[in-house]
């Protein structure tokens, strides 16, 4: 039961913002069900909310942008798999917190950061979301980033993230499959929470029409900040 409320939180949130859900559903499940159970899981309950919302949005994606990020980020996934080992994760998280923070915060005040127009900057945030993926599982806050810069409208900005998603969600699956991460039980928790989710990402879809514009930009620079804060502090 709990499960299930957590993850269809989670799904309401992916659902309206196109990112966020492993903010809500990560440090609440694995407090209930601990981390070797609740990471796989996860992968595969998220990986099934980004492909509800690609869906969804689909006709708001741009192939452009999304080869942009998707590409540099293949790229970077296996780096970052060679770098779980020799890299300290404490160190990155906490870095990457304090960005994120100082981003959110900058905006929030009433300062913008221009545009991120020229495609080398694509490049730069699919290749570095591509290796905290690979080594931390924490690829989203550099395109997250990114895309908050351009002038996309709250669905393009949604299907274009969720589509990205899923793109680096497939790698990773893949990877949790290899290394035999995949039990029944896990399974068995999936098929029971999925209901949720699909409640969820219905909920999410409704409250889109009540958050578009500056107010959407607004919601998304809050959740970067606890997002940070979780990083930083988690």
């Amino acid at each position: 039961m709990i499960v299930g409320l957590i993850v269809f939180a989670a799904a309401m949130v992916q659902g309206l913002l196109g990112f966020g859900g492993a903010l809500i559903a990560m440090p609440l499940l694995v407090m209930i069900i601990g981390i070797q159970t609740a990471t796989p899981a996860y992968a595969l309950l998220g990986a099934l909310s980004t492909l509800l919302n690609t869906i969804r949005l689909r006709q708001h994606t741009t192939p452009g942008d999304l080869a942009r990020l998707v590409m540099p980020a293949l790229a970077g996934i296996p780096l970052g798999i060679l770098l779980l080992a020799r890299v300290d994760s404490t160190y990155v998280t906490a870095t990457l917190g304090i960005i994120l923070i100082g981003y959110a915060l900058y905006n929030l005040v009433g300062w913008t950061v221009p545009p991120l127009a020229h495609p080398a900057w694509a490049v730069l945030a699919g290749f570095s979301s591509g290796v905290l993926s690979g080594a931390f599982n924490a690829g989203g806050p550099p395109v997250i980033v990114y895309a908050s810069t351009r002038a996309w409208s709250a669905d393009r900005f949604r299907g274009n993230l969720q589509t990205y998603f899923l793109a680096v969600s497939i790698f990773l699956l893949i990877g949790h499959a290899v290394s035999g991460h995949f039990t029944g039980d896990i399974g068995r928790m999936v098929l029971l929470a999925a209901p949720a989710l699909v409640v969820g990402q219905m909920v999410g879809a409704r409250l889109c029409r009540y958050v578009e514009g500056e107010r959407f930009r607004k919601v998304v620079l809050w959740v970067l900040l606890l997002l940070g804060l979780q990083l930083l502090f988690g």
